[in-house]
């Protein structure tokens, strides 16, 4: 099988095209008014222009001709800052043997976000994966398997998260080594390739994110349960590499029953997204996890970026 077959074939046996219509706008089964993507720009809902091509309600001047009070501190300086958020792929394209499906590269697949404050709202260690979750973790895709919610529409509907969205195909901005020859790439990232996406970030917040780390049963990359610091309450926003603040987890929804690149019910050889024996297991670090199988550090699979425009 081709490199360009297996990427194929991920996105078929991984409801790829689910992820795929990720590149445009969302409808009413994606993220919402907030977490949805726009044209194409990677801004999230927040940020976008209203119906009437001025700013959003909450972000457009108050009816006294000042800004509005949310956005203000107590100096009348705007508590609000956008960042750009770059999720790259720095693994080696050798890692595992010439003969798996990704040709012995790591691929990273496109992931859902949340800006919020207290913990990481993707999981919770030593619990059960959510179905959302467990969708992304064994198949890739952010939206889920087929009728159930993916972890994007989990995210949104999360009290503690100001707002959420996908970082998709639309959001690649390197791919040196996809097939197509292509950017936007075909999903997943190969080891070169980048999501970039941009968020609206106030003092306080914290960003946390899940991709599927491929070949694998459920291992996803994520932040670790504080999550990414965009903006200090004491401080300015983050400007910088905050790859420290990601692991690779095991989401305990499938075993890990052969090497990474070996096993018939990994993606992206696997016939069917939910296909594998149930673990009925936990969430827990991938370093934790004593499966006998080699796995890169985090820091040598993703570097995260944090920008502030």
């Amino acid at each position: 099988m081709t490199h360009r077959d297996a990427r194929r074939r991920f996105l078929t046996a991984s409801g790829g095209l689910a992820t795929l219509a990720l590149a445009g706008c969302l409808g009413d089964g994606g993220t919402g008014d907030q977490g949805g993507m726009d044209d194409g720009s990677g801004m999230d809902g927040d940020s976008a222009m209203n119906g009437d091509g001025g700013a959003d309600d909450d972000e457009a001047m108050d009816g006294d001709g000042g800004t509005d009070d949310d956005e203000t501190g107590d100096d009348g300086m705007a508590e609000s800052a956008t960042v750009r958020v770059r999720i790259e792929n720095v693994a080696s394209p050798d890692f595992y043997p010439a003969e798996t499906p990704t040709d012995g590269a790591v691929w990273i697949t496109p992931g859902a976000y949340a800006v919020h404050e207290g913990e990481n709202p993707v999981y919770e260690l030593g619990e059960s994966a959510s179905i959302g979750l467990e969708g992304l973790a064994e198949a890739g895709p952010p939206t889920g398997f087929e009728g159930a919610d993916g972890l994007v529409d989990e995210l949104e509907a999360s009290s503690v998260v100001a707002h959420s969205g996908v970082y998709a195909p639309a959001d690649t901005v390197a791919d040196p080594n996809d097939p197509t020859g292509e950017v936007p790439g075909a999903p997943p990232i190969a080891p070169g390739g980048a999501f970039e996406f941009e968020v609206d970030v106030s003092p306080g917040h914290r960003l946390s994110f899940a991709s599927m780390f491929v070949p694998s049963n459920d291992v996803f990359v994520s932040t670790e349960e504080t999550g990414i610091v965009l903006w200090p309450e004491d401080g300015d926003p983050v400007d910088g590499d905050v790859t420290d603040a990601a692991a690779l987890f095991d989401a305990g929804t499938e075993p890990n029953a052969e090497p990474p690149g070996r096993g018939p019910d990994q993606a992206p050889a696997q016939e069917a997204p939910d296909q594998g024996a149930d673990e009925g297991g936990v969430v827990r670090r991938l370093r934790e996890v004593d499966d006998g199988h080699e796995y890169p550090a985090v820091g040598d699979v993703v570097q995260v970026t944090v920008t502030p425009t």
